[in-house]
């Protein structure tokens, strides 16, 4: 008997669903890209989960709380939403080994680029890693997907998020 895996498009965070500016603690200062509300529904439409994986040290060096990420990703699902996309989980790491605060000052597997994070999101939704890929901006998104076993691809400098998925998607059908 054969199970069937889900597919799924993974997503860092901070540069590449949003402007990268440092520590956000407040949703006036998270700005989405235009194009991700196509770009997550054309994962949607495609079949995809979506799922984001995030380092979120702001929380463990006491420069944001749990609440606040909370509200941002609540703002960033409905914004999402308003465009018929869906984002159907958010993992973070809130971890640093070395500048986290309290119980926050701690290594941890689910920090990338080690591949936690991803290995969770794998076993609780049961995904694929062979019909799935993640982009990201940055060399630990890379790292923790390769040892996921996942493709990945850099967000593109010189086409949106919406043109670089349809052009990823073309290759899983």
């Amino acid at each position: 008997m054969t199970r069937n895996l889900n597919k799924c498009a993974f997503f860092d965070r901070d540069g590449v669903l949003n402007k990268d500016k440092g520590y956000i603690s407040k949703i006036e200062d998270f700005k989405i890209f235009q194009n991700v509300g196509e770009a997550l529904y054309e994962c949607n439409k495609n079949k995809f989960l979506v799922i984001i994986i995030t380092n979120q040290s702001g929380v463990g060096r006491g420069l944001i709380s749990l609440s606040q990420l909370n509200n941002i990703h609540l703002f960033l699902k409905k914004k999402i939403k308003r465009q018929n996309a869906k984002i159907n989980d958010i993992f973070f790491c809130p971890y640093h080994p070395t500048a986290g605060i309290g119980k926050y000052k701690r290594k941890s597997i689910d920090r990338k680029p080690s591949p936690g994070m991803i290995v969770k999101a794998i076993k609780k939704w049961k995904i694929d890693p062979n019909q799935s890929f993640m982009i990201g901006d940055k060399v630990t998104d890379r790292v923790a997907a390769k040892s996921s076993g996942l493709k990945f691809f850099y967000k593109s400098k010189k086409i949106n998020l919406h043109k670089q998925i349809k052009k990823i998607i073309k290759y899983y059908k």
